[in-house]
């Protein structure tokens, strides 16, 4: 496995209560919506906003230029760096003490930023979670992720929670940057669980808050690499190896009854997917992610579960 790459400290002076640092690859078409929702809920004294550019084909900085109104910063990565470096590249930009990173095509809705910094100093937590909404390309409501406690306060089995199945939609998160510097920036070798790893190392080393309240959206794409990854199993597979590196932050006592627990999650998941596609007709692709429900199932420790009749 890679090393966890470090994140560096910041100088203290004129640093800024917010930074949200906005990552693009060709979503300009949904990056007014996202920026519109930070500039009317930040005040221009208490926060920096970064768009960071991935090598997108489209136009962002002339979205930066018309919605940014000279409060946004624009910078261009170095080439394709990825989703899991240029999030590290934004952390070594943030100087907030709370950072948010909110993804080009995803948005805040009113209150965020002022409810989840309230949940944070109320608890002293390294990182604040709210509940999300998912929402189609045309912003249609899809579903609403589950409450994990009932009001604000500290979620006391985050760890336990994380480590089975990843439950934060990126842009529900806030976390302290001193956060980030303890736990160190994302795994660029799990690349589509890096943010599944960073929710569960964070919550290994200190409190996490929940928010019971819908304060931001995230956007699904019918084009998405995620839908690539499903007609080949790469997404079970990434998730199983996920799993075993998420172990690893566990006290050795706990590790074999959470990781049984998140194989068989693995394998319903798997399985519940196999039969969304079957019904939609893609036969194909219902029998490979039926297939790597299979292998997670013989992967679990004692044997698969047994189902009471």
């Amino acid at each position: 496995m890679h090393p966890i790459p470090r994140i560096g400290p910041t100088e203290a002076a004129d640093r800024p209560r917010w930074s949200v640092i906005v990552p693009v690859h060709d979503c300009a078409p949904f990056l007014a919506d996202a920026l519109t929702g930070v500039l009317e809920q930040l005040a221009e004294d208490d926060c920096e906003v970064v768009v960071l550019d991935d090598d997108s084909t489209d136009d962002p900085a002339r979205v930066v230029e018309q919605v940014g109104r000279d409060r946004v910063r624009f910078v261009v990565n170095p080439g394709r760096l990825g989703a899991s470096a240029t999030f590290n590249r934004g952390l070594e930009l943030a100087r907030g003490d709370l950072v948010h990173l909110l993804h080009g095509d995803d948005m805040v809705l009113p209150g965020f930023y002022s409810t989840m910094a309230a949940a944070l100093d109320s608890t002293a937590a390294l990182a604040a979670i709210c509940r999300v909404e998912d929402v189609d390309i045309d912003s249609a409501p899809l579903y609403r992720t589950r409450s994990y406690r009932r009001g604000t306060g500290v979620w006391t089995d985050a760890l336990d929670a994380l480590a089975v199945s990843n439950r934060v939609r990126a842009p529900g998160i806030v976390v302290r940057r001193s956060g980030y510097e303890l736990v160190g920036g994302f795994r660029t070798d799990l690349p589509h669980a890096a943010d599944w790893d960073m929710w569960t190392r964070l919550a290994a080393h200190g409190r996490v808050a929940f928010v019971d309240e819908v304060l931001a959206r995230y956007r699904r794409h019918p084009g998405s690499d995620t839908r690539a990854r499903v007609l080949t199993g790469a997404n079970v597979r990434e998730r199983v190896a996920a799993i075993g590196v998420l172990a690893g932050y566990l006290e050795p006592r706990r590790r074999p009854w959470v990781t049984r627990r998140a194989l068989v999650y693995a394998t319903v998941f798997a399985a519940r997917t196999s039969l969304s596609l079957a019904r939609s007709g893609e036969r194909r692709a219902a029998g490979v992610q039926l297939a790597e429900a299979a292998r997670c199932l013989v992967q679990v420790p004692g044997g698969p579960p047994r189902i009471s009749r």
